[in-house]
């Protein structure tokens, strides 16, 4: 299959995420792998054709075992995060549904509060500042221009979105700026 697919695209980590052997791509077919974005249709045959000839076992145990590495893995990180922000002593995680892992993406992401002279440069910063539409005296706010960081954007919103579940004065106060 290394001949078909490259060993380092996204797509051929897609495949092999989602069917790891020979036999799951088989029962997959078609029209599941072709769901892989860039996967082309003719490649998708080759696959297909060469799965039946490929190595590969199917091991529910050594798939069991590698979940477990990876929880270790996960469980390591967050470890490491919960260390890196108790040691930066940050105020964010006192804002209600903000904990230690939301709070650390908000500060890699800002970096440098010091950075945004006001609150309007971090929100154009994070894309969530609205688009303008003006047509000779009337002004008119648009949809959210998603230009900055994603990853701040996102961060931002679930935080909204926790806050919302836990406070009902902010769950109001949002309610107000989404209509």
């Amino acid at each position: 299959m290394d001949k078909i697919v490259g060993k380092h695209s996204e797509y051929t980590y897609q495949l092999l995420t989602r069917y790891p052997n020979p036999q799951k791509r088989i029962e997959a077919g078609f029209d599941k792998l072709i769901e892989i974005k860039r996967l082309t249709a003719s490649k998708i045959q080759d696959i297909l054709s060469v799965a039946p000839r490929s190595i590969g076992t199917t091991s529910p145990a050594r798939e069991f075992e590698i979940i477990k590495h990876y929880k270790r893995l996960i469980d390591k990180a967050e470890t490491c995060v919960n260390d890196l922000m108790a040691e930066s002593n940050s105020v964010i995680t006192t804002v209600t549904g903000i904990g230690n892992r939301l709070g650390a993406v908000i500060l890699a992401e800002i970096r440098n509060i010091h950075a945004f002279d006001n609150p309007a440069q971090l929100q154009a910063f994070a894309g969530l500042d609205s688009s303008i539409y003006q047509s000779g005296q009337i002004d008119l706010a648009g949809r959210m221009i998603k230009r900055g960081s994603p990853h701040l954007r996102w961060a931002l919103i679930q935080a909204a979105k926790a806050c919302a579940r836990f406070s009902p004065a902010f769950k109001a106060y949002l309610k107000t700026k989404l209509e």
